[in-house]
């Protein structure tokens, strides 16, 4: 579980922070059960996800945090999907609990892409908050350039010419 995990990861190293390069292998279990959802949903089998879906929201209705009485820190009211009645709506709510489920953990980009939705997404996101953040005046999500990460140039180098930018040519401006 989540909440188990020595978010020091002092035994691989004395120090941490949110931002850290270090990749650790941790992948929670209710991003597998929506992965598998997903799947199901994308191939139109079995319940397309439900059950799968249903067990992740089964686990979040229940708060594990109390106040020092006993008492629930949360009185969360997250029901069960009775049905999903066809491959879009269940994709629609697959990924709407990815959203949740997920937040903060660094896996909304990479679904964006993975989706095809990551452009119109995210510059709806950069065209809402120009207005409330200098920083985003002037900016966009342009593909292909900010679809990849680009590969380090000492790992170019290091290839002799046959390692390429996916996005060579483009005009990208790494």
């Amino acid at each position: 579980r989540k909440r188990d995990v020595d978010a020091g990861l002092t035994e691989l190293i004395d120090w941490w922070a949110p931002g850290s390069a270090l990749n650790t292998g941790l992948m929670r279990f209710a991003d597998v059960l929506l992965l598998a959802a997903e799947c199901q949903a994308e191939t139109n089998s079995g319940d397309l996800g439900l059950a799968f879906v249903n067990q992740v929201r089964e686990r979040a209705s229940h708060s594990v945090v109390k106040f020092t009485d006993g008492t629930p820190a949360a009185n969360y009211q997250i029901g069960q999907y009775t049905s999903f009645p066809d491959k879009t709506y269940a994709l629609k709510a697959i990924r709407y609990e990815r959203k949740l489920e997920l937040a903060m953990e660094g896996h909304r980009f990479f679904d964006l892409v993975r989706w095809g939705t990551a452009q119109a997404e995210l510059n709806a996101y950069i065209n809402k908050e120009k207005n409330k953040r200098q920083q985003f005046v002037g900016a966009s999500f342009d593909v292909p350039c900010d679809l990849y990460f680009p590969i380090p140039t000492t790992q170019l180098e290091l290839g002799g010419g046959v390692i390429k930018q996916i996005n060579e040519g483009a005009g990208c401006a790494y």
